[in-house]
């Protein structure tokens, strides 16, 4: 649950079921393929269906899907792409220059940057840091990414999460009306502690990238849902996401497609299973394939939202609730199935057992 663009929970408990979602999600998806196997070999090789889909089989197969699933996507908890509730970001540069004739001769690199106790120490470092707590401390409903020194060009580039529009257009207008350097670096520097003499400091902020920020990524942040940040702002989200999208999506999909058209390919009729009265061929199939495909819609906004395509925040919500929902559509096929198949055999009289041998008599003689 979100409240202004805010995980209640914290930035833990928003990895954490950010975390786990993906990976449920992919276990119905991994889940749903295995199923499509059982039928196979159900269809094609009885015998050999019989010894590897045991009972105990099958309950060990699931739990190693489910590992697997975990272990898929467990990337972005170790940096290989983010889980948040936030989206993108707003670039927030620092320029350090020299301001002082008597400095011309030295260079930016030699004065923020120094030896002290044989160890580095960085003026631009400590700018930074008092940059960022008194941005948090003035403009509350900021969210801190990163911040990037450079003492050869005397750079610092702050990577800011707004929590909505409304803060963000006021941190604009403040770095425009020099507010924001009148709160932040106020007497920082001339203090003998601080900066130093000599030197200027200014702040820019991108008005195009700003705009990109505040019109897609916040946009989209604002639905309240922890997920994959898809942004350009993590420097692994194209190989985190194509290897994510590849093994719990694309790669399941095509397995299910190839399994159902080779069962198709050898049977004439429904089939019922061998193991139980509810997991029939065509709820496994259509409904294995509707879950992976139902996930497609979030990727789709979310590769849109990477290039900062504005989308409708409505679009955004029922795409995102289209992915965590998405294993529901081969439980549903299942229920819907099941209660048909119950209906009928009911109204026909036949029990179990005699709609069995039905079928059975039916398959000999070649009869659907």
């Amino acid at each position: 649950m979100a409240a202004s663009g805010s995980w209640v929970g914290g930035n833990v408990f928003c990895q954490l079921f950010a975390y786990f979602s993906n990976s449920l999600v992919s276990f119905a998806i991994l889940a749903a393929t295995l199923a499509t196997f059982e039928r196979r070999y159900a269809v094609i090789d009885p015998d050999k269906h019989l010894q590897v889909f045991t009972p105990i089989n099958t309950k060990l197969l699931l739990v190693g899907l489910y590992m697997l699933s975990v272990l898929l996507c467990a990337g972005p908890l170790y940096g290989w792409g983010e889980y948040s509730s936030f989206k993108g970001v707003m670039q927030i540069l620092i320029s350090v220059s020299l301001d002082d004739e008597s400095l011309q001769n030295s260079t930016l690199s030699s004065i923020l940057c120094q030896q002290r106790n044989g160890t580095q120490y960085s003026k631009l470092k400590d700018l930074s840091t008092r940059a960022i707590n008194t941005l948090l401390q003035e403009w509350p409903l900021t969210v801190r990414r990163s911040e990037i020194t450079n003492c050869m060009d005397g750079r610092v580039i702050l990577q800011i999460r707004a929590e909505n529009t409304q803060v963000a257009d006021r941190l604009l207008k403040d770095i425009s009306s020099n507010y924001f350097d009148d709160i932040v670096f106020k007497g920082y520097v001339n203090e003998s502690e601080g900066l130093g003499s000599g030197l200027s400091v200014e702040t820019f902020v991108n008005k195009d990238e700003f705009q990109a920020y505040r019109d897609a990524y916040i946009t989209f942040q604002s639905i309240g849902v922890c997920s994959l940040d898809f942004s350009p702002t993590n420097a692994y989200v194209i190989s985190s996401t194509v290897y994510i999208l590849c093994t719990t999506l694309i790669g399941p999909l095509v397995v299910m497609v190839i399994n159902s058209l080779v069962i198709l390919k050898r049977i004439k009729c429904p089939y019922h299973s061998l193991n139980g009265d509810v997991t029939y061929l065509k709820s496994v199939n259509i409904g294995g394939i509707v879950t992976a495909l139902s996930c497609v819609p979030y990727y789709m906004i979310n590769f849109m939202n990477m290039h900062s395509i504005v989308i409708n925040r409505t679009i955004n919500l029922i795409c995102t609730a289209m992915f965590y929902n998405a294993g529901l559509c081969i439980l549903l096929g299942f229920f819907i199935e099941y209660v048909s198949n119950v209906i009928k055999r009911r109204s026909r009289g036949h029990s179990l057992m005699e709609a069995t041998e039905l079928q059975s008599i039916g398959e000999s003689t070649g009869d659907c």
